[in-house]
């Protein structure tokens, strides 16, 4: 029998020695490696840190679980971002924070049968191999610096309790679920006048919205109700400023784009609500006003195509009339808008609204568009209830979509296109809105 030898075994026990400290120490670095990175990340995740120590004497902002809430009446949870206004709802416990826009920027059908991922809404949000997909998506600016996936529950619910979800999806964009509806309550800052979808369906695939009074009932899904977008922004980037004040609230870009932000062009103000390659379009911030009073228009006397060829059409009188009046007409584009049609017979997808075209200069809104500015109402559309029909959409108050006749006199909100490099001044905001030198 071969007798194993003295250096073999201390050879062997050296090997499970230095084995033995490399999972070791290795196990320690690791370990250490990830919790300065975790503690790195709350480190700079300073807009959470500030929201928590400015609120550790708010009633209204309460840790439930190992997630903290704004609830009720909170008024100091505003946050400017993409120069939309959010309301911040939650921090979870890895300090990412969850807000919700202040007011719809849209109103859209659900879609009947369908879960959220295979919703209108959910194309609308959020970008895919759909086409017309992602129109908020690719509006928002710096997304990947500030903005990371939101969780989702997709659990189905038949009734509003606050019970912990069982199954979760993560996508760029939601709207808020029951479980946190529930948390902040019926009587809270998310009841601000609209109609608004949540996420969750019950298990006999009806969709679950809040009211303008804050009731919470169900739809088939063919309602057209408010969207209101659910972002999450990352833990690992630097507060600027704000107190969360709606006259002061939270910042966080140091740079800001074009979307959203104000422009003024001669003596008017108006916002921009796309940006495509080096073109912005813009709508107008307040109704169309002549001589200093507010002018109403009917849509057209025949169908509705947007047809600036027709007599007494808005659309001749926008392209003509008023294009003249314009010191800066030489400034604007002629481009495609959208003139297709939204119902039933389409079964509300609003791809039907916006892939059909007219190209001229000035237009109207259309079913599908980001409408900011909740206060405007009572304006037509281009977008028709059937395709050439007699009925057109307009925009009701709280950015309601009702479909009237075409010859009902409303107020009229033009949208135009022009050139993003040729504003030079100004930094976006509405006392320092872009212009032209």
């Amino acid at each position: 029998m071969k007798k194993i030898s003295i250096q073999k075994i201390f050879c062997f026990i050296s090997i499970l020695f230095i084995g033995s400290c490399c999972i070791f120490y290795g196990t320690r670095f690791i370990k250490l490696y990830l919790e300065n990175e975790k503690r790195g990340a709350a480190a700079k995740n300073s807009l959470a840190e500030k929201i928590q120590n400015n609120n550790k004497e708010n009633e209204n902002f309460k840790q439930i679980n190992d997630d903290y809430y704004f609830i009720k009446d909170e008024e100091n949870n505003y946050l400017e971002y993409s120069n939309i206004l959010w309301r911040i709802f939650k921090i979870t416990k890895d300090n990412k924070v969850l807000a919700i826009s202040d007011d719809s920027l849209t109103s859209l059908a659900y879609g009947q049968d369908k879960t959220f991922q295979e919703s209108y809404i959910s194309k609308w949000l959020n970008s895919s191999d759909k086409e017309y997909s992602g129109i908020l998506e690719t509006a928002l600016s710096n997304r990947e610096t500030y903005l990371t996936e939101t969780s989702i529950c997709q659990d189905k619910v038949d009734t509003i309790d606050n019970k912990d979800c069982n199954d979760y999806y993560s996508l760029p964009f939601s709207l808020l679920d029951t479980h946190d509806y529930a948390i902040i309550g019926k009587e809270s800052y998310l009841i601000n006048g609209d109609n608004f979808y949540l996420v969750n369906s019950t298990t006999d695939n009806k969709i679950w919205y809040i009211t303008s009074e804050g009731k919470i009932i169900t739809s088939i899904g063919s309602d057209i109700m408010g969207v209101r977008p659910v972002i999450t922004l990352k833990s690992n980037f630097d507060y600027n400023s704000g107190t969360g004040s709606k006259e002061d609230p939270y910042t966080i870009e140091d740079e800001k784009e074009f979307f959203g932000s104000y422009v003024k062009l001669g003596s008017d103000i108006w916002r921009v609500y796309q940006v495509n390659d080096n073109e912005i379009k813009l709508m107008l911030n307040d109704y169309l006003k002549v001589n200093n009073k507010y002018l109403t228009y009917s849509y057209s006397g025949s169908n509705s195509a947007f047809n600036d060829s027709v007599s007494g059409s808005v659309a001749n009188y926008l392209n003509t009339t008023y294009l003249k009046s314009l010191s800066y007409k030489d400034k604007l584009k002629e481009t495609k808008w959208s003139n297709g049609y939204y119902g039933s017979t389409a079964n509300y997808d609003y791809e039907e609204a916006l892939k059909t075209t007219v190209t001229t200069k000035v237009a109207l809104l259309s079913i599908g568009d980001v409408i900011l500015n909740g206060e405007l109402k009572d304006f037509y559309t281009t977008t028709g209830s059937a395709l050439k029909g007699t009925m057109i959409y307009t925009i009701k108050e709280n950015k309601k979509p009702v479909t009237k006749y075409m010859n009902s006199e409303l107020n009229v909100i033009p949208t135009i296109c022009i050139d993003k490099n040729i504003l030079t001044k100004g930094n976006g905001t509405i006392d320092s809105p872009f212009e032209m030198e």
